[in-house]
């Protein structure tokens, strides 16, 4: 690499390019499972699953760093603990002509030599044409209605806070992400081919998590274009997720990630797991102090021209230590899909009043607080 850097022609190159066949590297990995949660074979050998970290160059390229010997390695990352493996130029080869997982080559000793393989070189070396196949699509399945959710309030709060930097608009920014509807990326297990509106459906879901500096962070995305930039991501199924749904998902003490990231590959917008449990409002149930006859006669008159709107009911609720109200709505299919228009007309009129929340009467929440309850509203047949 040396004789090559110094005086670069055909020679040099093919030189070394030979020494590079035969060749083996240390390669930084990110552990997914931890060796001594492994239970050991009849052998005694233990088997954890790990993958190759990449790096991305200023033109946004992404590679894999591989390091001729450790001391390349320390300039590099100065850990001594760092997680790495050994592996070959013949495995980085086969790995990267295999499939198309979105990273271009290798990158030697990226903070000396920096010398760059690229995946074409590879496939020329082995004699080989990259296939068509290594090219596959980046298929992203919306369900559930996650193509209709736009998030426009929150992309407008976040443009303020970038102006203003102020506590209001924070505090505006804060209110939007409570209330809005996000997309997950997820791989879910037992999906129908089929879905229909109105139907239940019930599957495993592993959502998928972005790597930073080798911590795991929750990515949520404000619409499907947004998740669509994710070019180098898996294919996978968007779902559409609330802030509460994730702040369920930190609470539980086997989630390995360190907190959420909002549209990583444009707003940016990070909070830590401590972060994102204080933002999520606390809610409890409780029994109504008094009944607001004007708001509740607002509402009527207002659901009257919503025709998918079929009943409604109303109990009381604490937010964060503060009285309010807690509308449950009884929605046809349709409207289950989006609810958001809704719940925004209903919030307009019963925020006038008291802290509020809509929920559906078909989520939790909403089964809970109207069971025993008469609705406030009929829609007429």
């Amino acid at each position: 690499m040396a004789d090559f850097k110094q005086n670069q022609n055909k020679q040099t190159e093919a030189a070394m390019l030979e020494a590079l066949k035969n060749a083996s590297f240390i390669a930084p990995i990110s552990l997914r499972t931890n060796l001594d949660e492994v239970t050991p074979d009849e052998n005694g050998n233990r088997q954890v699953e790990a993958s190759l970290l990449a790096v991305s160059n200023k033109a946004g390229t992404k590679l894999f760093p591989a390091f001729t010997d450790w001391l390349e390695f320390l300039k590099w990352k100065d850990d001594a603990d760092a997680e790495t493996t050994v592996i070959t130029f013949e495995q980085y080869s086969d790995l990267l002509l295999r499939k198309n997982n979105g990273i271009k080559g290798i990158v030697i000793n990226p903070a000396e030599a920096n010398i760059v393989v690229q995946r074409e070189k590879m496939a020329e070396m082995k004699g080989v044409e990259i296939p068509a196949e290594n090219h596959p699509e980046h298929v992203i399945t919306a369900l559930f209605g996650a193509e209709k959710i736009t998030n426009s309030d929150l992309i407008i709060a976040a443009a303020h806070v970038r102006e203003e930097k102020s506590q209001e608009a924070q505090a505006a920014l804060f209110n939007a992400i409570r209330k809005a509807r996000f997309i997950a990326p997820a791989m879910m297990q037992e999906i129908p081919n089929e879905i229909k509106p109105g139907d239940q459906v019930t599957a495993k879901a592993e959502f998928i998590m972005l790597n930073r500096d080798d911590q795991k962070w929750l990515p949520l995305f404000t619409s499907l274009p947004e998740l669509q930039k994710w070019s180098t991501g898996p294919s996978c199924q968007a779902v559409p997720m609330t802030l509460a749904n994730y702040s369920a998902m930190m609470s539980d003490p086997n989630n390995s990630a360190v907190g959420i990231v909002i549209d990583p590959f444009t707003l940016g917008i990070t909070f830590n797991k401590d972060q994102v449990l204080s933002l999520q409002p606390r809610l409890v149930l409780q029994d109504l102090k008094n009944i607001p006859m004007d708001m509740l006669n607002e509402l009527k008159e207002k659901f009257a021209e919503i025709p998918s709107i079929k009943a409604a009911y109303l109990a009381g609720i604490n937010v964060n230590g503060k009285d309010g109200h807690l509308i449950i709505l009884d929605l046809t299919v349709t409207a289950q899909e989006d609810v958001k228009p809704i719940a925004d007309a209903t919030a307009t009129i019963a925020g006038k009043f008291a802290p509020c929340t809509i929920a559906p009467l078909q989520s939790p929440m909403g089964k809970k607080a109207s069971e025993g309850k008469a609705p406030f509203y009929t829609a007429e047949a």
